[in-house]
Protein backbone atom coordinates (compact mmCIF):
# COMPACT_ATOMS: atom_id res chain seq x y z
CA UNK A 1 0.00 0.00 0.00
CA UNK A 2 1.35 3.47 -0.99
CA UNK A 3 2.11 6.05 1.87
CA UNK A 4 -0.50 9.03 2.35
CA UNK A 5 -0.18 12.67 3.16
CA UNK A 6 3.61 12.85 2.75
CA UNK A 7 4.77 16.19 3.24
CA UNK A 8 7.71 17.85 2.37
CA UNK A 9 10.15 18.81 5.15
CA UNK A 10 11.31 21.62 5.62
CA UNK A 11 9.22 24.44 4.35
CA UNK A 12 11.06 27.30 5.78
CA UNK A 13 14.75 27.52 6.83
CA UNK A 14 13.50 27.81 10.45
CA UNK A 15 11.47 24.23 9.57
CA UNK A 16 14.69 23.29 8.00
CA UNK A 17 16.93 24.05 11.04
CA UNK A 18 14.51 22.35 13.66
CA UNK A 19 14.20 19.63 11.88
CA UNK A 20 17.81 18.90 10.84
CA UNK A 21 18.85 19.44 14.45
CA UNK A 22 15.71 16.86 15.42
CA UNK A 23 16.90 14.21 13.05
CA UNK A 24 21.44 14.54 13.98
CA UNK A 25 19.89 14.51 17.74
CA UNK A 26 17.57 11.41 16.95
CA UNK A 27 20.54 9.72 15.09
CA UNK A 28 22.75 10.13 18.24
CA UNK A 29 20.17 9.07 20.75
CA UNK A 30 19.58 5.96 18.74
CA UNK A 31 23.34 5.25 18.91
CA UNK A 32 23.42 5.74 22.19
CA UNK A 33 19.89 3.98 23.52
CA UNK A 34 20.92 1.14 26.57
CA UNK A 35 19.62 -2.46 25.43
CA UNK A 36 16.05 -1.57 27.39
CA UNK A 37 15.27 0.96 24.68
CA UNK A 38 15.72 -1.33 21.93
CA UNK A 39 12.13 -1.72 20.36
CA UNK A 40 12.46 2.24 20.50
CA UNK A 41 16.29 2.12 18.72
CA UNK A 42 14.67 -0.55 16.02
CA UNK A 43 11.34 1.81 15.51
CA UNK A 44 13.66 4.89 15.09
CA UNK A 45 16.25 3.05 12.31
CA UNK A 46 13.31 1.67 10.35
CA UNK A 47 11.60 5.10 9.81
CA UNK A 48 14.95 6.51 9.32
CA UNK A 49 15.09 4.05 6.64
CA UNK A 50 12.04 5.00 4.88
CA UNK A 51 10.50 1.95 5.95
CA UNK A 52 7.02 1.77 7.00
CA UNK A 53 5.00 0.11 10.21
CA UNK A 54 2.68 -2.57 10.13
CA UNK A 55 -0.15 -2.27 11.86
CA UNK A 56 1.05 -4.27 14.81
CA UNK A 57 4.04 -1.99 15.02
CA UNK A 58 2.07 1.29 15.26
CA UNK A 59 0.10 -0.14 18.28
CA UNK A 60 3.36 -0.71 19.72
CA UNK A 61 4.41 2.79 18.85
CA UNK A 62 1.36 4.90 20.05
CA UNK A 63 1.08 2.50 23.10
CA UNK A 64 4.70 3.52 24.16
CA UNK A 65 4.01 6.85 23.41
CA UNK A 66 0.90 7.32 25.41
CA UNK A 67 2.20 5.38 27.94
CA UNK A 68 5.02 7.79 28.80
CA UNK A 69 7.80 5.15 27.70
CA UNK A 70 9.12 7.88 24.88
CA UNK A 71 10.91 11.26 25.59
CA UNK A 72 9.66 14.04 24.26
CA UNK A 73 12.63 14.37 21.28
CA UNK A 74 12.24 10.08 20.47
CA UNK A 75 8.29 11.37 19.99
CA UNK A 76 9.00 14.44 18.28
CA UNK A 77 11.32 12.31 15.95
CA UNK A 78 8.81 9.74 15.25
CA UNK A 79 5.84 12.14 14.28
CA UNK A 80 8.44 14.06 12.15
CA UNK A 81 9.95 11.50 10.37
CA UNK A 82 6.32 9.42 9.64
CA UNK A 83 5.20 12.64 7.97
CA UNK A 84 8.53 12.92 5.90
CA UNK A 85 7.66 9.20 4.25
CA UNK A 86 3.81 9.66 4.02
CA UNK A 87 1.52 7.59 6.20
CA UNK A 88 0.12 4.19 5.46
CA UNK A 89 -3.26 2.78 6.29
CA UNK A 90 -2.08 0.28 8.22
CA UNK A 91 0.25 2.70 10.37
CA UNK A 92 -3.10 4.72 10.79
CA UNK A 93 -5.18 2.04 11.60
CA UNK A 94 -2.88 0.46 14.43
CA UNK A 95 -2.79 4.14 15.76
CA UNK A 96 -6.07 3.97 15.88
CA UNK A 97 -6.71 1.09 17.82
CA UNK A 98 -4.13 2.07 20.05
CA UNK A 99 -5.93 5.22 21.12
CA UNK A 100 -9.62 4.13 21.27
CA UNK A 101 -8.34 1.59 23.70
CA UNK A 102 -7.14 4.18 26.03
CA UNK A 103 -10.20 6.47 25.20
CA UNK A 104 -12.86 7.11 27.97
CA UNK A 105 -15.82 6.60 25.45
CA UNK A 106 -19.53 7.08 25.89
CA UNK A 107 -22.42 5.46 24.41
CA UNK A 108 -24.68 8.03 22.69
CA UNK A 109 -26.72 6.63 19.51
CA UNK A 110 -26.07 4.24 16.73
CA UNK A 111 -27.01 6.78 14.14
CA UNK A 112 -24.96 9.41 15.50
CA UNK A 113 -23.45 11.64 13.12
CA UNK A 114 -20.02 13.50 13.56
CA UNK A 115 -18.87 16.28 11.11
CA UNK A 116 -14.93 16.39 12.56
CA UNK A 117 -12.78 17.03 9.64
CA UNK A 118 -8.80 17.08 9.60
CA UNK A 119 -8.14 20.66 9.19
CA UNK A 120 -4.87 21.67 8.53
CA UNK A 121 -5.79 23.34 4.90
CA UNK A 122 -5.22 26.42 6.30
CA UNK A 123 -7.53 28.02 3.76
CA UNK A 124 -8.52 30.20 7.02
CA UNK A 125 -12.38 29.36 6.65
CA UNK A 126 -15.23 29.66 9.43
CA UNK A 127 -16.18 27.01 11.09
CA UNK A 128 -18.15 25.63 8.42
CA UNK A 129 -18.35 21.87 9.75
CA UNK A 130 -19.66 23.09 13.35
CA UNK A 131 -22.25 25.24 11.82
CA UNK A 132 -23.18 22.39 10.01
CA UNK A 133 -23.82 20.15 13.29
CA UNK A 134 -25.50 22.82 14.67
CA UNK A 135 -28.01 23.24 11.55
CA UNK A 136 -27.92 19.33 10.85
CA UNK A 137 -29.33 18.83 14.43
CA UNK A 138 -32.25 21.16 14.11
CA UNK A 139 -33.81 18.85 10.90
CA UNK A 140 -33.52 16.06 13.43
CA UNK A 141 -30.21 14.09 12.83
CA UNK A 142 -28.31 12.98 16.21
CA UNK A 143 -24.50 14.49 16.38
CA UNK A 144 -21.95 13.56 18.53
CA UNK A 145 -19.24 16.23 17.08
CA UNK A 146 -15.83 15.17 17.75
CA UNK A 147 -13.55 18.91 18.41
CA UNK A 148 -10.88 20.27 20.15
CA UNK A 149 -9.28 24.14 20.43
CA UNK A 150 -7.28 25.13 17.75
CA UNK A 151 -3.82 23.22 16.76
CA UNK A 152 -3.61 24.10 13.23
CA UNK A 153 -5.97 26.64 12.36
CA UNK A 154 -6.51 30.09 13.70
CA UNK A 155 -10.40 28.72 15.45
CA UNK A 156 -10.95 24.87 16.46
CA UNK A 157 -14.69 24.00 16.93
CA UNK A 158 -13.82 23.85 20.53
CA UNK A 159 -13.07 27.42 21.16
CA UNK A 160 -16.36 28.91 18.46
CA UNK A 161 -18.62 26.81 20.58
CA UNK A 162 -16.85 28.24 23.36
CA UNK A 163 -17.29 31.84 21.79
CA UNK A 164 -20.96 30.59 21.22
CA UNK A 165 -21.60 30.59 25.02
CA UNK A 166 -21.31 26.81 25.12
CA UNK A 167 -19.39 24.95 28.00
CA UNK A 168 -17.37 22.75 26.03
CA UNK A 169 -15.85 20.59 28.89
CA UNK A 170 -19.37 19.28 30.64
CA UNK A 171 -18.01 15.75 32.11
CA UNK A 172 -19.64 12.50 30.33
CA UNK A 173 -22.84 12.49 32.17
CA UNK A 174 -23.56 15.60 31.82
CA UNK A 175 -22.85 15.35 27.53
CA UNK A 176 -25.12 12.11 27.64
CA UNK A 177 -27.87 14.21 29.14
CA UNK A 178 -27.82 17.00 26.93
CA UNK A 179 -27.63 14.93 23.73
CA UNK A 180 -30.75 13.30 25.71
CA UNK A 181 -32.47 15.70 25.94
CA UNK A 182 -31.42 17.67 22.25
CA UNK A 183 -29.80 15.09 20.21
CA UNK A 184 -26.52 17.35 20.35
CA UNK A 185 -23.44 16.71 21.85
CA UNK A 186 -19.62 17.90 21.90
CA UNK A 187 -16.85 15.58 22.59
CA UNK A 188 -13.83 17.89 23.61
CA UNK A 189 -10.91 15.76 22.98
CA UNK A 190 -8.72 16.62 25.77
CA UNK A 191 -11.64 15.00 28.12
CA UNK A 192 -12.11 11.66 26.02
CA UNK A 193 -8.46 11.35 25.76
CA UNK A 194 -6.13 12.35 28.38
CA UNK A 195 -3.32 10.01 27.10
CA UNK A 196 -3.08 13.06 24.27
CA UNK A 197 -1.70 15.19 26.48
CA UNK A 198 1.63 13.75 26.43
CA UNK A 199 1.29 15.23 22.43
CA UNK A 200 0.01 18.27 23.05
CA UNK A 201 3.05 20.56 23.33
CA UNK A 202 5.15 18.42 20.38
CA UNK A 203 2.75 19.11 18.48
CA UNK A 204 2.93 22.50 18.85
CA UNK A 205 6.81 22.75 19.09
CA UNK A 206 6.67 20.62 15.63
CA UNK A 207 4.24 23.23 13.87
CA UNK A 208 4.01 20.77 11.28
CA UNK A 209 0.82 18.46 10.56
CA UNK A 210 1.27 14.78 11.97
CA UNK A 211 -0.18 11.39 11.80
CA UNK A 212 -2.98 13.11 14.69
CA UNK A 213 -4.36 15.65 12.21
CA UNK A 214 -5.04 12.43 10.62
CA UNK A 215 -6.30 10.56 13.37
CA UNK A 216 -8.80 13.01 14.91
CA UNK A 217 -11.59 12.22 12.71
CA UNK A 218 -11.42 8.82 13.49
CA UNK A 219 -11.34 8.28 17.22
CA UNK A 220 -14.85 9.38 18.25
CA UNK A 221 -15.46 9.01 21.77
CA UNK A 222 -19.17 7.93 20.74
CA UNK A 223 -17.69 5.90 17.95
CA UNK A 224 -19.74 7.39 15.30
CA UNK A 225 -20.17 5.26 12.42
CA UNK A 226 -21.88 7.88 10.08
CA UNK A 227 -19.07 10.31 9.17
CA UNK A 228 -18.91 13.73 7.15
CA UNK A 229 -15.02 14.04 7.42
CA UNK A 230 -13.24 16.70 5.22
CA UNK A 231 -9.57 16.13 4.36
CA UNK A 232 -6.75 18.54 3.61
CA UNK A 233 -4.99 16.75 1.33
CA UNK A 234 -6.42 14.76 -1.72
CA UNK A 235 -4.46 11.87 -1.00
CA UNK A 236 -5.70 11.15 1.69
CA UNK A 237 -9.10 10.01 1.06
CA UNK A 238 -7.90 7.00 -0.02
CA UNK A 239 -6.34 6.29 3.33
CA UNK A 240 -9.20 7.35 4.92
CA UNK A 241 -11.57 4.82 2.49
CA UNK A 242 -9.28 2.02 3.91
CA UNK A 243 -9.55 2.70 7.67
CA UNK A 244 -13.44 3.64 7.53
CA UNK A 245 -13.70 0.27 6.04
CA UNK A 246 -11.67 -1.86 8.10
CA UNK A 247 -13.03 -0.08 11.40
CA UNK A 248 -16.78 -0.45 10.10
CA UNK A 249 -18.16 2.64 9.39
CA UNK A 250 -22.03 2.42 8.46
CA UNK A 251 -21.90 5.50 5.75
CA UNK A 252 -19.77 8.20 5.22
CA UNK A 253 -18.75 10.83 3.26
CA UNK A 254 -15.19 11.49 2.48
CA UNK A 255 -14.69 15.13 1.49
CA UNK A 256 -11.43 17.40 -0.29
CA UNK A 257 -12.22 20.51 -2.53
CA UNK A 258 -10.91 23.03 -4.74
CA UNK A 259 -11.01 26.41 -5.52
CA UNK A 260 -10.78 28.31 -9.16
CA UNK A 261 -7.29 29.38 -7.23
CA UNK A 262 -6.46 26.23 -7.03
CA UNK A 263 -6.46 26.54 -3.50
CA UNK A 264 -7.33 22.95 -1.48
CA UNK A 265 -10.16 22.77 1.22
CA UNK A 266 -11.23 20.48 3.86
CA UNK A 267 -14.89 21.27 3.27
CA UNK A 268 -17.03 21.45 0.03
CA UNK A 269 -16.13 24.11 -2.34
CA UNK A 270 -18.19 26.81 -3.67
CA UNK A 271 -16.15 27.64 -6.64
CA UNK A 272 -14.54 24.69 -7.75
CA UNK A 273 -15.06 20.53 -7.63
CA UNK A 274 -16.01 18.90 -4.50
CA UNK A 275 -14.41 15.44 -4.75
CA UNK A 276 -16.05 12.35 -2.71
CA UNK A 277 -15.50 8.74 -1.83
CA UNK A 278 -18.90 7.58 -0.36
CA UNK A 279 -18.76 4.20 1.51
CA UNK A 280 -21.82 2.49 2.00
CA UNK A 281 -22.64 -0.70 2.99
CA UNK A 282 -19.21 -1.75 2.31
CA UNK A 283 -18.38 -0.11 -0.72
CA UNK A 284 -16.60 2.84 -1.61
CA UNK A 285 -18.11 5.18 -4.61
CA UNK A 286 -16.49 8.46 -5.95
CA UNK A 287 -18.19 10.99 -7.00
CA UNK A 288 -17.46 14.72 -8.03
CA UNK A 289 -19.90 17.23 -7.41
CA UNK A 290 -20.32 21.19 -8.11
CA UNK A 291 -21.99 24.36 -6.31
CA UNK A 292 -24.16 24.71 -9.39
CA UNK A 293 -25.94 21.10 -9.04
CA UNK A 294 -27.53 22.46 -5.82
CA UNK A 295 -29.07 25.52 -7.51
CA UNK A 296 -25.18 27.47 -5.66
CA UNK A 297 -24.22 30.09 -6.85
CA UNK A 298 -20.10 30.31 -7.01
CA UNK A 299 -18.08 32.30 -4.36
CA UNK A 300 -14.41 33.57 -4.10
CA UNK A 301 -12.65 31.79 -0.99
CA UNK A 302 -12.28 35.20 0.44
CA UNK A 303 -15.88 35.37 0.69
CA UNK A 304 -16.30 32.35 3.35
CA UNK A 305 -12.91 33.10 5.15
CA UNK A 306 -13.23 33.80 9.23
CA UNK A 307 -10.57 34.73 11.84
CA UNK A 308 -10.84 34.19 15.71
CA UNK A 309 -12.87 32.73 17.50
CA UNK A 310 -14.81 35.76 18.31
CA UNK A 311 -15.30 36.34 14.67
CA UNK A 312 -16.70 32.81 14.00
CA UNK A 313 -19.06 33.03 16.57
CA UNK A 314 -20.66 36.40 15.13
CA UNK A 315 -20.73 34.33 11.70
CA UNK A 316 -22.46 31.54 12.95
CA UNK A 317 -24.87 33.73 14.65
CA UNK A 318 -25.96 35.62 12.00
CA UNK A 319 -26.07 32.36 9.53
CA UNK A 320 -28.65 30.59 12.22
CA UNK A 321 -30.54 34.77 12.25
CA UNK A 322 -30.97 34.90 8.92
CA UNK A 323 -28.19 38.41 8.52
CA UNK A 324 -25.61 36.34 7.04
CA UNK A 325 -24.35 37.14 3.52
CA UNK A 326 -25.16 34.68 0.66
CA UNK A 327 -21.68 33.26 0.38
CA UNK A 328 -21.94 32.36 4.11
CA UNK A 329 -25.20 30.66 4.31
CA UNK A 330 -24.78 29.16 0.98
CA UNK A 331 -21.05 26.96 2.33
CA UNK A 332 -22.93 25.89 5.67
CA UNK A 333 -25.86 24.66 3.60
CA UNK A 334 -23.98 22.70 1.20
CA UNK A 335 -21.80 21.09 3.92
CA UNK A 336 -25.08 20.69 6.04
CA UNK A 337 -26.67 18.61 3.30
CA UNK A 338 -23.78 16.69 3.15
CA UNK A 339 -24.64 15.47 6.78
CA UNK A 340 -28.44 15.20 6.59
CA UNK A 341 -27.59 12.65 3.54
CA UNK A 342 -24.85 10.53 5.92
CA UNK A 343 -27.57 10.55 8.67
CA UNK A 344 -29.86 8.59 6.85
CA UNK A 345 -32.43 11.41 6.87
CA UNK A 346 -32.50 12.69 3.73
CA UNK A 347 -31.75 10.43 0.78
CA UNK A 348 -29.96 12.15 -1.55
CA UNK A 349 -27.65 15.21 -0.82
CA UNK A 350 -30.27 17.35 -2.87
CA UNK A 351 -32.38 16.30 -0.14
CA UNK A 352 -30.66 17.32 2.75
CA UNK A 353 -29.78 20.44 0.83
CA UNK A 354 -34.50 21.11 1.22
CA UNK A 355 -34.05 19.94 4.50
CA UNK A 356 -31.39 22.13 5.98
CA UNK A 357 -32.43 25.81 4.16
CA UNK A 358 -36.17 25.22 5.36
CA UNK A 359 -35.19 24.73 9.05
CA UNK A 360 -32.92 27.81 8.84
CA UNK A 361 -35.44 29.88 7.15
CA UNK A 362 -37.94 28.95 9.74
CA UNK A 363 -36.16 30.38 12.18
CA UNK A 364 -35.78 26.63 13.78
CA UNK A 365 -32.52 26.29 13.67
CA UNK A 366 -31.68 29.35 15.96
CA UNK A 367 -34.28 28.34 18.09
CA UNK A 368 -32.71 25.22 18.60
CA UNK A 369 -29.43 26.09 19.00
CA UNK A 370 -30.89 28.97 21.52
CA UNK A 371 -32.33 25.36 23.24
CA UNK A 372 -29.25 23.63 23.47
CA UNK A 373 -26.78 26.72 24.78
CA UNK A 374 -29.89 26.81 27.81
CA UNK A 375 -29.81 23.18 28.87
CA UNK A 376 -26.22 23.25 28.37
CA UNK A 377 -25.69 26.07 30.72
CA UNK A 378 -28.00 24.27 33.37
CA UNK A 379 -26.06 20.95 33.14
CA UNK A 380 -22.66 23.00 33.38
CA UNK A 381 -24.15 24.84 36.69
CA UNK A 382 -25.69 21.22 37.52
CA UNK A 383 -22.10 19.12 37.42
CA UNK A 384 -19.92 22.20 38.76
CA UNK A 385 -19.42 21.04 41.78
CA UNK A 386 -18.22 17.94 40.91
CA UNK A 387 -16.10 19.05 37.66
CA UNK A 388 -14.47 21.80 40.80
Amino acid sequence: MLPHSRQSIPISIYIYIKCLLLFTFTQFAIICQPISFMPQKKLLQKLLAGEHFSQKEMMFCMNSIMDGLFSEIVIAAILALLQQKGVTPAETTGAYYSLMEKANTLILDDDAVDTCGTGGDHAGTFNISTTASIIANSTGVPIAKHGNRSVTSSCGSADVLEALGFAIDLPPEATKELFQQTGFAFLFAPLYHPSMKRVANIRRELGIRTIFNILGPLINPARAKRQLVGVFNRELMELYTDVLLQTGTRHALIVHSMTEEGIALDEPSLNGPTHIIEILNGCATPHTLYPEEFGLTRHALSEIQGGGKDENALIIRRILDGSAPEAHLDAALFTTAMACYVSGKAVCINDGFIMAKNALESGHSEKKFNEILKINAELSAKYRPAMN
